[in-house]
This record gives structure tokens, C-alpha cells and sequence, in this order.
């Protein structure tokens, strides 16, 4: 990592892997005095299109940025290891848009959904996605069993 304002950007969906994650960067973030960002990729938001049904929004209001149960579990995760945390909730479906999330970042965390013995046979499309598309480093975290 290089540059005088490190950033680490983890890719936080609220599962025991992306928590392990997420406490994997805190650590880092605090031996390296980087800034540490949490963020969650949510499916874009439905618009109404015409010759279209009129359903309601899938999640009955438009979520904001921060808001949500998800970034209240990983401001819990950063008080309980005593360090600062930014988070964000951007659109999008693939690890893609966690690549673009994080651009100009020193490195991206995720947490593998696979077992450890399995992450020697490959990773899951998002890891992939996520891995094909970033600019910088990115480390996958197994859960710890």
C-alpha cells in the first residue's frame, strides 16, 4: 500500500464471512492507519416503467446510504474492536460494483462463502467478479471455523 491516506474497502453483506472480513480489515486498517470503508451492494433500485405493472418497491421505501440493519451490524463489529469505521451502500449486483466502489483504494476485503479447503478449488462469482475488476489488491478472508 502506498500514498499518505491508506483506504481499505471490505465488502460487507452482513453473513459470519463477511464479518470475519470485515474484522480482518479493522486489524489491518489499524496496524497500516488506513481508513477502513464497509460497504454493501445492493440490487439497484426498481423504477416504474411505462406499459408496466405498478407494483410497490421491493423494499417499500428507497434505502438510504449508511442507513439499515446491515450497516448497524458492522458499526457494531468496528465499537467492538475499539476502531472507526465509514460505511456505504451502493447499487449494483455484481462484484463489479464493489471494484468501482473501491477505486483509488490500497486494497478490497471480502469474505469467501466457500470453506477454506474449498477456495484451493476456486471462489464464487462475486469474489470473481470483484477479483477480475479491481485496481488494487484484493484478499479473501475464510470464515473461521
Amino acid at each position: 500500500m502506498t500514498g499518505n491516506s491508506k483506504r481499505i474497502v471490505v465488502g460487507f453483506d452482513g453473513s459470519p464471512s463477511s464479518v470475519a472480513a470485515l474484522r480482518w480489515a479493522l486489524a489491518e486498517g489499524r496496524a497500516l492507519a488506513a481508513t477502513v470503508t464497509a460497504v454493501e451492494v445492493c440490487p439497484p433500485d426498481t423504477a416504474f416503467l411505462p406499459a408496466t405493472s405498478m407494483s410497490l418497491h421491493p423494499r417499500g421505501t428507497v434505502p438510504h446510504p449508511g442507513a439499515g440493519p446491515l450497516a448497524r451490524i458492522a458499526e457494531q463489529v468496528a465499537d467492538e474492536a475499539g476502531a472507526r469505521l465509514r460505511v456505504r451502500r451502493v447499487s449494483g449486483r455484481t462484484g463489479k460494483a464493489l471494484a468501482e466502489t473501491a477505486e483509488g483504494a490500497d486494497l478490497i476485503v471480502i469474505g469467501a462463502h466457500h470453506h477454506a479447503a474449498r477456495l484451493a478449488t476456486g471462489m464464487g462469482v462475486f469474489a470473481m467478479d470483484c477479483v477480475r475488476h479491481a485496481r488494487c489488491p484484493v484478499a479473501v478472508i475464510p470464515e473461521r471455523t
